[in-house]
């Protein structure tokens, strides 16, 4: 990685205009509306029923080109993997919109030279139209290959540890297709080829192609709007988590939720494979 490069990348802000279509879509590759007769998941995929967004489709808007692919970047970008994830939302995403995005190298987290580093990634999004804020994100990568390079920024708090011994207050099982990670990069603009491309994939370590982490950070919101949030969206303020292990199109997925003093605590894992995909999460919501 040159660090030099990374540190003074320019992001020109992204301008993106979305409608029911695209909400709908992200629901869809999410796996909402498998049951047909679901009158609580309905209004996130069908115009005809008060339709409104799922609150975590604020991670696909205003996605960044795959900058860190340029050659003056020096990173070994096949081998970046996504990290954490965290997002606050403002108010409520409107069903549809034109939204700038800003984007800045918040931080580069160096572990040393073998060990990689983690860069951090800071997005504000906004109403075109009238300046209103809507979401703030911030992304950890790993960069696997890219240690050694030196550090800069300020780094965020870690998300505190999740208590394996806790039984889960709810959980939730959600099959996905073999499909799912086509879909959500259609739906999500997120276009990394290790979610499509066979060869790149092994060339990231893998023997298939991976499920988008957001793919499942999106599932585990549905969940969370199942169990905790029926027919309230409009409550779920933030969402953070750490991705542990990939998980694959195909997968079982079951979402554990944690009901805490500070808000919703979550994981989740790959049941067939017996793996931890999802860990650290932490969910918060408004009382109205």
């Amino acid at each position: 990685m040159n660090l030099e490069n990374v540190r003074t990348r320019h992001f020109p802000p992204i301008f993106q205009t979305y409608d029911w279509r695209s909400a709908a879509l992200y629901a869809l590759s999410l796996g909402m509306g498998m049951d047909s007769t679901d009158e609580e998941e309905l209004p996130y995929i069908y115009e005809g029923r008060d339709q409104r967004p799922v609150p975590s489709m604020c991670v696909t808007l205003g996605w960044p080109p795959l900058w860190i692919a340029e050659p003056a970047m020096e990173i070994n970008w096949p081998r970046v993997l996504h990290g954490e994830q965290r997002f606050e939302l403002h108010r409520s995403l409107p069903l549809g919109a034109t939204i700038r995005a800003s984007h800045r190298v918040r931080a580069v987290a160096d572990k040393g030279a073998g060990r990689g580093a983690v860069l951090y990634f800071d997005t504000e999004i906004e109403d075109a139209a009238t300046g209103t804020p809507l979401a703030s994100l911030t992304a950890a990568n790993f960069l696997r290959d890219d240690g050694g390079c030196g550090n800069f920024g300020d780094v965020p708090a870690a998300l505190s540890t999740l208590s394996s011994r806790d039984p889960p207050d709810h959980a939730i099982d959600y099959s996905t297709s073999g499909q799912a990670a086509l879909l959500y990069r259609l739906a999500s603009h997120d276009y990394m080829p290790i979610h499509a491309d066979p060869k790149l994939a092994r060339r990231a370590g893998f023997d298939r192609p991976i499920a988008h982490g957001l793919n499942t950070l999106g599932i585990a919101c549905r969940a969370i709007l199942k169990l905790v949030l029926p027919h309230a969206p409009h409550r779920l303020r933030t969402m953070a988590v750490r991705f542990v292990s990939p998980a694959f199109p195909g997968d079982t997925i079951r979402v554990e939720l944690f009901r805490r003093p500070e808000g919703i605590r979550f994981r989740a894992w790959a049941v067939g494979r017996q793996t931890l995909v999802l860990d650290r999460g932490h969910c918060t919501i408004s009382d109205g």
